[in-house]
């Protein structure tokens, strides 16, 4: 019984975590972020994650020479924009 709850317990905590789960990008979605960084003025990607809301971009070099961690919503539009430190 006890462990039935713990399971019931956990499966309702995945229910509500969609940021945890992404999928991989569609050639059409690759594109599109593509040509969404290269109108910011930046090119080359070493990571990029679909979430349910937004595209998730890591490793973009900038025409500044800067690596970038960038967010783009479902429209191919910047919405973060966040150095790179390594």
């Amino acid at each position: 019984m006890r462990n039935g709850l713990m399971l019931l317990l956990f499966l309702s905590m995945l229910g509500g975590c969609e940021k945890l789960a992404s999928k991989p990008a569609s050639p059409d979605e690759i594109t599109k972020v593509i040509d969404a960084l290269r109108a910011a003025g930046c090119t080359g990607l070493q990571e990029l994650d679909v979430e349910a809301d937004e595209y998730e971009v890591g490793g973009v070099l900038c025409n500044d020479g800067k690596s970038y961690d960038m967010k783009l919503d479902k429209s191919f539009n910047v919405i973060s924009k966040r150095e790179d430190r390594l």
